[in-house]
């Protein structure tokens, strides 16, 4: 069996930070939780208004919600703004996919249904499940999260969709830093084994706040180091590679549960390696 071998991982996600947190202990390893990221809703709700309008005037024949978040404020916008009975009707006439669980509930909830759930909660998931319908010259919308999904949408756009962005909320630096600043100090004093990144933005932050404290050329060299760095998914893997940082970890299924088992799987092969020398 798999095992962290007790060591410290340290994670930045947020919302799924106890979860993570559970998985890690049981498989044996020590879980430091830095979450680096909050929700905050956009100041400017104006794309996200337009983009409910041009819903409503059936503008779009599909839309794909990524967050449960995200699907509660848009319905919530489109009640404040008149338009909730609207843009139900809207929904029953279009193909409505959904990324994991969360939206789902969401969406159930307010009585919407639900066309296509893909297997796999990501973004890469809901285009293998897309595959089987005709996008070419129809509108899409995608309800977005933190940040732009360039992934899910220029890969929509090149099967020839006319895509649709909601932005309803950003991403900014969690209200308490002191624990991201604890972990800024851990990483480069060699406390931390390792680092778990699940976003783009994760990595953003946690740089902002070396940077602030001196530390970001040392933060660099203890990720290029001792520390050894796992990552979900290639726009996290990207954002390290924009600083010259290579992540030993990856995870082969692009889900958090599965970068948490693929660390396992690290360690334990190194542990096996040891022991046949």
């Amino acid at each position: 069996m798999t095992s962290l071998r007790g060591k410290t991982i340290a994670i930045t996600e947020a919302r799924r930070a106890a979860e993570l947190a559970s998985l890690i202990t049981k498989l044996g390893g020590t879980s430091y939780s830095a979450p680096a990221v909050r929700e905050v809703p956009r100041q400017d709700l104006g794309p996200a208004l337009d983009a409910l309008e041009r819903i409503c005037r059936r503008e779009a024949a599909a839309i794909i919600f990524l967050t449960g978040v995200g699907a509660r404020a848009f319905l919530g916008l489109a009640g404040e703004a008149g338009k909730r009975e609207a843009l139900l009707e809207a929904l029953r006439q279009m193909l409505v996919a959904a990324r994991g669980p969360k939206p789902v509930a969401v969406l159930r909830e307010a009585g919407v249904r639900i066309d296509l759930i893909p297997e796999e909660p990501t973004s890469e998931g809901l285009l293998a499940a897309l595959a089987g319908h005709e996008l070419r010259g129809r509108g899409v919308a995608v309800q977005l999260y933190g940040e732009e999904n360039p992934l899910l949408v220029d890969a929509l756009a090149a099967r020839g969709a006319t895509v649709l962005e909601i932005p309803l909320y950003e991403w900014a630096l969690p209200e308490d830093q002191e624990p991201l600043i604890r972990l800024a100090h851990d990483l480069t004093g060699g406390l931390i084994d390792v680092l778990a990144i699940t976003s783009a933005v994760q990595v953003k932050h946690l740089f902002l706040i070396a940077e602030r404290l001196g530390l970001g050329e040392s933060l660099v060299q203890a990720l290029r180091g001792p520390v050894a760095v796992a990552v979900q998914g290639p726009v996290s893997a990207a954002a390290l590679a924009a600083r010259g940082i290579v992540p030993k970890i990856r995870s082969h299924r692009p889900t958090m549960g599965a970068l948490i088992h693929a660390i396992a799987d690290y360690f334990s092969r190194g542990e096996n390696a040891q022991a046949r020398s």
